[in-house]
């Protein structure tokens, strides 16, 4: 279901991978705009790479474009085609998914080892939370809206990987008793944000604990309007959808609470909240709209 990044570890890597985490206290979790050096050995290297993987996926783009074209212009011509038809096809959204992308520090099938490498990872700013997918726990560090963010946290440590949280776009003809939560359904995406940026501005100095803090105060309050509302819409009316949803609703605005109450650690403390917000609503949207 997650496309995990790991052909880019290498088979010498596997020990660290699902062992504890390494000796040296270097896991970069900032802003993913805060550039630090590689080696240059490396950088050519992965430089050289993207450049094959870019060429080869543009052979590959050209080709299918010229046998698509191809295929239309031979229905036009035998009048089993029109232009509307071709139109609707290629004009559907093909976005069905929003994509989040959270860096890993290490994963592996030992739940306890986890734990203590998330222990690890919180105690240097990261998120510190460990995500289950089937028999492996990921212990992540920060979550990001772009996978190239992504990608330039990951390459600063050659155990890190990605893995891809996807979140099904809302669907009310999939679960129409959810008609209640539209006007929140962006909800998590804004909460994500809000920990995202506010975090990162904290953690650089930007602002203090204290501006940070009227920060999330202010979501907070936008999360308790938007619960409120939802509990009345749904006022005796509620099924097992509308149940999880307003949960999910409870545990956002939890974790505004926590925060805004929080008089250390609230960065790490920031970063975890955005990892299950975007997380829970992973799951609630793979069951309800995937």
């Amino acid at each position: 279901m997650n496309n995990v990044d790991q052909n880019s570890r290498t088979q010498s890597n596997r020990s660290i991978q699902w062992g504890y985490l390494p000796s040296e206290s270097d896991h970069v979790v900032e802003d993913a705009r805060t550039k630090k050096p590689l080696e240059k050995q490396r950088y050519e290297k992965r430089k050289k790479e993207k450049g094959h993987s870019s060429r080869t996926l543009l052979t590959i783009a050209v080709t299918l474009l010229c046998f698509s074209l191809t295929l239309i212009g031979a229905d036009l011509i035998s009048g089993k085609g029109t232009i509307s038809d071709y139109v609707a096809i290629f004009g559907k959204k093909t976005e069905k998914e929003e994509c989040y992308y959270a860096v890993y520090a290490t994963v592996s099938e030992d739940m306890a080892i986890s734990y203590k490498n998330a222990n690890a990872v919180r105690a240097e700013g990261g998120a510190g939370y460990v995500l289950k997918d089937r028999d492996k726990y990921y212990v992540i560090l920060n979550a990001y809206a772009s996978s190239e963010d992504a990608e330039s946290v990951a390459a600063r440590q050659k155990n890190y990987g990605v893995y891809e949280i996807k979140i099904a776009k809302f669907d009310l003809e999939k679960a129409p008793s959810l008609q209640a939560a539209e006007s929140s359904s962006a909800l998590y995406r804004e909460s994500y944000n809000c920990l995202y940026e506010s975090a990162n501005s904290l953690a650089s100095g930007t602002y203090g604990a204290e501006d940070m803090k009227r920060k999330l105060e202010e979501q907070k309050e936008k999360i308790i309007a938007n619960e409120s509302a939802f509990a009345e819409k749904i006022k005796g009316k509620e099924d097992t959808t509308l149940i999880e949803y307003k949960v999910m609703l409870a545990e956002m605005r939890s974790a505004f609470e926590n925060l805004t109450l929080s008089k250390e650690h609230l960065v790490s403390d920031a970063r975890y909240y955005s990892v299950m917000i975007l997380h829970n609503y992973s799951l609630f949207s793979a069951k309800y709209f995937g």
